[in-house]
């Protein structure tokens, strides 16, 4: 480790920086796997994924292969995704419908609730051989709220409802873009890997400054096309006003919200979603509707994030390898046509072949790339710190502005350093 761990965020009054190191540094990643992963609760899927008995879906809690599944009885499990014997995974498949699970090296086999069912050629086991010793190890804790499932290793963590205290209010109002507040996964999905950093990816969700510049080509061919302004594009970045703000949340949560829209987002106040929005106001109330349509993406500390059009979920791999799976989301109670209009805009911005996400992916390269100039160690995360208001817990600065990043690291510096202070002062 190149830097002291007490001294890798260093906040002033005026100034937030952090250590380059922790992008970098594989002692770091190993810490950040036990310290924020296995303590924490961890998003591990949807409860549409595995909606009836029988159904799973594998994941990962950090560098962790576990299963999300449902047993017979209708009960979530999430198990270690290692059999008992010589520790090959059990299921190999991402998504789909068993009794049981398998391991393919010597045959072992496991009920849907992780029990040891049978071994292959019994009669080199003694008639007492107790196999329930030897069943899948359990995640202990196992929650959801409302479709969101979070599993996490420590059988003392907080409950879920305290963990999510700060950010349940935007969770709401996202899942309540549904009428009837629900939303299921389709099938299918994209993953993404890159050869950088986990939290390269934790940052840049909530980053309302690289827009102008990381995606300008997508403002031209708007323009190009007659459907955007590049005036327009920037102007609905860079105005001041209320509902067009990076916020910092308790907790290392974050969300980056823009009243009228951004980029990759479906225009919601056109003529044709009119009867869309009359569905919203009826359900949850005009005032409320409005609140729900803000355009925000949701960073739910430390691997998930909820975006207008998908679920994003950042598994680290190794300091300086990163998979990331998107899941498009299939909003309950409206036409068809309006998750149509959402899936082709997630195409357009998010998707594999897309004008949004590729441009990001370059990016993270090129930051992991630069982290290996010596000299230069440390990563500036100050704008709008002087303009940044506290409200209940809340940090809200401007829309191009790191508050977002500084609440991630306030928290990521308070559980890597199992301190209650907020950041290190210099």
């Amino acid at each position: 480790m190149k830097v002291k761990l007490e001294e890798t965020v260093q906040e002033l009054a005026r100034g937030f920086r952090v250590h380059a190191s922790i992008y970098s540094d594989p002692e770091i990643f190993d810490l950040e796997m036990e310290r924020l992963f296995r303590q924490s609760w961890v998003y591990v899927g949807h409860e549409s994924e595995v909606a009836e008995p029988g159904r799973y879906k594998t994941a990962y809690i950090g560098t962790y292969p576990v299963i999300l599944s449902r047993d017979s009885d209708g009960e979530l499990h999430v198990l270690l995704n290692r059999c008992m014997h010589r520790g090959a995974v059990v299921c190999r498949e991402d998504r789909g419908h068993a009794n049981h699970f398998r391991c393919i090296y010597h045959n072992w086999v496991y009920g849907s609730d992780g029990r040891l069912v049978g071994a292959a050629q019994k009669s080199g086991y003694p008639e007492d051989f107790d196999k329930s010793a030897l069943s899948l190890v359990q995640v202990p804790r196992v929650t959801s709220y409302r479709g969101l499932i979070f599993a996490s290793f420590n059988r003392d963590v907080e409950p879920l409802l305290e963990r999510l205290a700060g950010v349940r209010r935007y969770i709401d109002a996202w899942l309540n873009r549904s009428p009837v507040g629900r939303l299921t996964l389709p099938r299918g999905y994209h993953r993404y890997e890159y050869p950088g950093n986990w939290k390269l990816q934790l940052d840049n969700g909530i980053d309302g400054y690289h827009g102008n510049y990381v995606h300008e080509s997508f403002s031209q061919i708007l323009e190009r096309s007659g459907e955007r302004s590049r005036k327009e594009v920037t102007r609905a970045r860079n105005t001041v006003q209320e509902g067009n703000n990076a916020i910092g949340l308790p907790r290392g949560d974050a969300l980056l919200e823009r009243k009228f829209g951004m980029l990759g987002t479906v225009e919601m106040h056109g003529p044709a979603m009119a009867p869309y929005r009359a569905k919203l106001a009826e359900a949850h109330g005009e005032e409320a509707m409005e609140d729900i349509l803000t355009q925000r993406n949701i960073l739910v500390f430390p691997n998930l994030y909820l975006f207008e059009s998908h679920i994003r979920v950042i598994r680290p791999v190794r300091h300086d390898h990163t998979i990331v799976d998107n899941y498009t989301t299939w909003l309950e109670g409206v036409d068809d046509a309006i998750n149509t209009a959402r899936l082709r805009e997630h195409e357009r911005f998010f998707g594999p072949a897309s004008f949004g996400a590729t441009d990001d992916l370059e990016i993270f390269v090129q930051v992991q790339t630069g982290l290996a100039a010596e000299g230069a160690e440390w990563f500036d995360m100050s704008r709008g710190m002087h303009r940044e208001e506290v409200r209940d817990g809340q940090h809200i600065g401007h829309s191009t502005d790191e508050s977002t990043q500084r609440a991630v690291y306030r928290e990521w510096f308070r559980r890597m350093t199992k301190e209650t202070a907020t950041a290190g002062a210099v």
